[in-house]
Parts: C-alpha cells; structure tokens; sequence
C-alpha cells in the first residue's frame, strides 16, 4: 500500500482531495513504536498527529488521588492527537505509549495538517465530524466512570463483546477502579451465567440479562 494509500484509511482523509493528499503524503513520516515506547509523554509539545494503522495505543491520563485513566486506541485509521494539533494548548495531556508488540503510524506535522484544513473544505468537514465523534465519545466515557463500578464493567463488556481480557490491572485503569474490584465483580457475572468465560477470554455474553443490570 502506498503512502496515499495508507492516508486514505483514516476517516479523516478519505474525502480529501487528491492534491490535498499529495501533499500531505509529502511530509507525512511513518513510525514504528514497539511495546512500552512512548509516542508522546504528558507535557511535551504537540508536533504532529498520528493515523494509526497497526497496533495499539494506551492512552493514560492523571487523575485527582494519585489514580490514572487508560484508554486504548487501536482501530486502524484512528487518528491520534488530532484534537491537540487543532487546539490552543500546546501540550499533550497524557501519556501514549505502545502497547502491541509493534505499532506502525503515520506521523503528520501539524502545521501542515492546519493548512491543509484551511485550504480543502471536505478535510475541513471530516475534521469537524471526527472531533465531534472523539468529545462525544470522551463525554460517555466521562459518564460511565461516574456509575458504579459494576456498571462501568457491564458498559465495558457490552462495548467489547467477546473478547481477550486485558489484565485486571490494565482493565482496571480504564475503568478508573482496583484490581480487586474487577476480579470480584467478574467472578459475580461468571457465576450469575451472565459471561461465560475461558481463562482471560471472553468466550460468552448474556446481553440482555446483562442490560437489565443497567440503571435506567
């Protein structure tokens, strides 16, 4: 797949203009992050964006009481940082390190990603779309770690459908909880037969016995 190409998978870039893309494809730079490598660190300078391609990304933020939040980002064309890039800030707020064995991404300058939204109308368009998309889905996630902790698993499972389980401890950093707590109300849903599970995977969902576990 060439450069252009590999621009086109993200959301961002698909209605782009050809010579938007050119461009882009000009300056973009590809990165390779192995596992543990950091993409950027909480307050160092927004440089550049990031389209995703292969891979996952661990995004973790500070919180008040010494605890961290961590979400994962590793759908191919996700784009990271776009907000930042876009944004009055200067710095990144959290942390984004690799969290696959290999994690392969364009890098995109930043000030040539700010032009170019100037100049194309359509990049302008899906720009707006996706960092809509990206609030709302901060807004829910914001939401969800309001509720208590056996509704922020439920949302989580839910959302993931069968799937291999992360550590508790990775689990539980992105629901904002303990371990303990994870380990405990897990085992309450295997031994209600609302999952089914198969050592750290997955295997089953009663969804609607589950969703009647929801409030409201």
């Amino acid at each position: 797949m060439t450069l252009p190409e590999n621009l086109r998978v993200s959301p961002l870039l698909r209605g782009a203009a050809p010579d938007t893309l050119r461009q882009l494809a000009a300056q973009a730079a590809s990165r390779t992050l192995p596992r543990t490598a950091a993409l950027w660190r909480s307050g160092d300078p927004v440089v550049c964006a990031f389209i995703l391609l292969r891979g996952e990304v661990r995004l973790t933020r500070p919180q008040a009481g010494g605890r961290s939040l961590t979400r994962p980002v590793s759908g191919a064309g996700e784009v990271l940082g776009l907000r930042d890039v876009l944004g009055a800030a200067g710095t990144f707020a959290e942390d984004a390190v690799g969290s696959a064995p290999h994690t392969d991404l364009l890098a995109l300058p930043g000030a040539a990603l700010r032009e170019l939204i100037r100049r194309d109308p359509a990049l302008a368009g899906e720009a707006l779309t996706l960092l809509a998309e990206q609030t709302r889905s901060a807004e829910a996630r914001l939401d969800l770690l309001s509720a208590p902790v056996p509704v922020r698993l439920i949302g989580y499972l839910l959302e993931r459908g069968p799937h291999a389980l992360p550590t508790n401890s990775a689990l539980a950093a992105q629901l904002g909880t303990v371990p303990e707590l994870v380990s405990r109300h897990l085992g309450d849903l295997y031994r209600q037969g609302l999952i089914g599970l198969r050592r750290r995977e997955i295997v089953t969902l009663d969804e609607p016995g589950l969703r009647r576990r929801l409030p409201g």
